[in-house]
């Protein structure tokens, strides 16, 4: 996988790759809103079932298995792509995706606590209190949504940032892959599993196929050539290009597109007290990601 220390210590971005990298940052923030949609088409296992299906296929031919490490790829698949992405699916049903956009950013300070427990990692005062902050923010946001059953809904969210943090530490297991082979063969690993459990758990999924229409078939389209492949090739081609300090405060623009596409395009409510928990949030991951990168340029 890339790091920013086989990156070119470039100081700032080109035009072109200024333009892809907020092209990049404005197709994940809109991802939140047809994610929204295609959960109110199709039961969300199910149409994650596809959609990593999909993935997987146009992906594999070109990344044989590595079968050294195929082990740390099920591992993967099994906390990343079935649930991570199950629980988030599953809150995006009853939680607002504006509410969503932000309350997965809290996979950055459960990544940073992780750290500190399992691998002994040391923070900095600045560390501490981006983390502060950050959880501070995902509190005030998570109090947003009204009666029990929203807030739970809205701790699958939650759970789905801190599974997706846990996740990050079984990537650093998987070492010298290319970043779109992890993703192909963990998409192509995670589908049967969420077949399955959709089978188990979901009911009237060839029902919800034949009358999903256009709508359907538009945010399948969406997910899986815009969101997967498109964003991620794009960006994994830029981390090649560029330190991690450049490209850092750009990903903090994704759930303010995220935002903004679900208030225009769905008409979802965001009031003042979501949007100072939003605020908080993206203050304290920005102290989190951006400071520690920034003091050691």
């Amino acid at each position: 996988m890339t790091t920013a220390a086989s990156a070119p210590a470039a100081s700032s971005l080109s035009l072109r790759d200024l333009g892809l990298v907020m092209l990049v940052m404005l197709v994940w923030g809109i991802n939140f809103p047809v994610a929204k949609l295609g959960v109110g088409a199709l039961p969300p296992l199910f149409l994650l079932s596809i959609r990593f299906t999909i993935v997987g296929l146009l992906i594999i031919p070109f990344f044989p298995l590595p079968r050294r490490q195929w082990k740390n790829l099920l591992l993967l698949a099994l906390l990343l792509g079935v649930v991570h992405f199950g629980l988030m699916f599953f809150g995006l049903r009853r939680v607002d995706s504006a509410l969503a956009a932000v309350l997965i950013q809290a996979q950055v300070p459960f990544s940073t606590l992780l750290g500190m427990i399992v691998l002994k990692e040391r923070p900095s005062l600045t560390t501490l209190v981006g983390m502060t902050i950050a959880l501070i923010g995902v509190g005030i946001v998570f109090g947003e949504p009204h009666g029990p059953s929203s807030a739970l809904y809205a701790g699958m969210i939650v759970l789905a940032a801190f599974v997706w943090a846990c996740s990050n530490l079984a990537t650093k297991r998987i070492a010298g892959l290319h970043p779109l082979a992890i993703t192909g063969w963990m998409s192509l690993m995670s589908a049967p599993q969420l077949f399955g459990l959709s089978m188990l758990l979901e009911s009237g999924q060839v029902a919800a196929l034949q009358t999903g229409g256009w709508l359907l078939v538009g945010t399948m389209l969406y997910m899986i050539c815009g969101a997967s492949i498109f964003a991620y090739g794009t960006w994994y081609g830029l981390m090649r290009r560029y330190p991690i300090s450049t490209l850092a405060p750009y990903a903090l623009t994704a759930p303010i597109f995220g935002v903004f596409a679900a208030i225009i395009a769905l008409g979802e409510p965001f009031t003042l007290r979501a949007g100072i928990g939003g605020a908080l949030t993206l203050i304290g991951v920005a102290v989190l990601t951006v400071l520690p990168h920034r003091r050691k340029a």
